[in-house]
């Protein structure tokens, strides 16, 4: 009779046991090129798809839509530690909006281990092409999308949306994206979002620091 009790207790722990990165969701405005990158992060960390969870929003790809669409999803299981959203600013009405949602939601909902969860916005202006371009050129003032796909073009060839291999084309670069990157975000913030800006660095940073 010890011994069945035992094992029971033995079988709870190690139940309880999961591996020690977080559990994330990743939800991104794009269909294909957004997840495509995280998803090769992802596969270069060796992290299995039940801790990094990455996808479009089914709703739409309005910022508002997107931050909707990760509460639900989240909601379903709470099996999560962070939340994160990705959009770009390019000419979204709800753009404002959906970063109020987001922190709205911060550090304010719980997750099926009763720990409040990170709900961030992973925001870039004018689109997420800028933050590819940040791993090959400086980016500074306000940049169109135009031109912002014309000028990686010039890195990547035969760069588009939808494009597989961003992470493989620009890896070797991400230190020195990184820097750029938070160069800018000392000059500039995401509102308005007339200037380039992006945090996407940030996100990137935190799967990079998952243990496989």
């Amino acid at each position: 009779m010890a011994g069945r009790i035992q094992r029971g207790r033995d079988m709870k722990r190690q139940k309880a046991v999961r591996p020690p990165y977080d559990r994330v969701l990743i939800v991104c405005e794009g269909e294909k090129t957004e997840p495509n990158y995280f998803g090769e992060i992802r596969v270069a960390q060796r992290l299995s798809t039940a801790h990094v969870r990455v996808c479009h929003s089914a709703l739409g790809t309005e910022p508002q839509q997107i931050v909707e669409f990760a509460e639900a999803e989240f909601r379903k299981t709470r099996a999560y530690e962070r939340v994160y959203v990705v959009f770009d600013r390019d000419e979204h009405r709800t753009y404002a909006n959906a970063l109020a949602m987001a922190a709205a939601r911060d550090k304010t909902i719980r997750n099926d281990e009763g720990k409040m969860v990170p709900f961030e916005a992973t925001v870039s202006v004018p689109c997420f092409e800028a933050w590819l371009l940040m791993h090959f050129a400086e980016c500074q003032g306000a940049l169109h999308r135009r031109d912002a796909y014309d000028r990686l073009r010039a890195h990547i060839a035969g760069y588009d949306k939808g494009y597989s291999g961003a992470y493989a084309a620009t890896m070797a670069q991400f230190g020195l994206a990184s820097t750029r990157a938070a160069r800018l975000r000392e000059r500039f913030s995401r509102l308005p979002g007339d200037d380039v800006y992006t945090d996407v660095d940030l996100l990137v940073s935190h799967l990079l620091a998952q243990i496989a």
